[in-house]
């Protein structure tokens, strides 16, 4: 039987480089988190459920911008952004609540950090399940972190603008 070898891993995982998979998922997981965090009563503490592995309910209000299964996260058009909620996190993926059916199988999702700085993922759709209310719950797992374009930033701005003139 042959057991890997620690120090051998750690120099095969820094000449692999980095993963940008597992990258987008921890930067993902650590606004959500702060955020969950921000909204948690001082004297409340570190509970047990924190240190799990499993499912974490977190509401936070993102943007889901559809892209073509062939479509470069670059070529987006993020003017058609539409307003979702989170309702979990999990390891690799978060679960957001739409009011429509979204036909789309990749979005960019746009989150707002602590300083109102907008950061983009690119996910994929695992499945799209039937919430009570009339809501659907968009199942997806993060691929990698997306830096837009200036002109993809403003035409995201101007739809949040217009979005909540409505």
């Amino acid at each position: 039987m042959i057991s890997p070898v620690p120090i051998l891993s750690s120099i095969a995982s820094m000449l692999r480089g980095p993963n940008p998979r597992l990258k987008a998922s921890y930067s993902l997981s650590r606004i959500l988190s702060q955020l969950d965090l921000r909204e948690m009563p001082y004297d409340e503490g570190v509970s047990k459920n924190r240190r799990r592995d499993g499912t974490r309910h977190i509401s936070i209000g993102v943007w889901l911008i559809p892209i073509d299964a062939d479509q470069s996260p670059s070529d987006a058009d993020t003017s058609r952004a539409e307003p979702a909620v989170t309702c979990d996190l999990r390891r690799q993926g978060i679960g957001v609540l739409v009011a429509r059916k979204m036909t789309a199988t990749r979005f960019l999702v746009a989150v707002a950090d602590f300083d109102e700085s907008w950061r983009f993922f690119l996910t994929e759709v695992r499945h799209q399940s039937t919430r009570p209310g009339g809501w659907l719950q968009l199942g997806m797992d993060v691929i990698q972190i997306v830096d837009p374009e200036s002109i993809q930033i403003s035409n995201f701005r101007n739809r949040r603008t217009e979005v909540s003139q409505s």
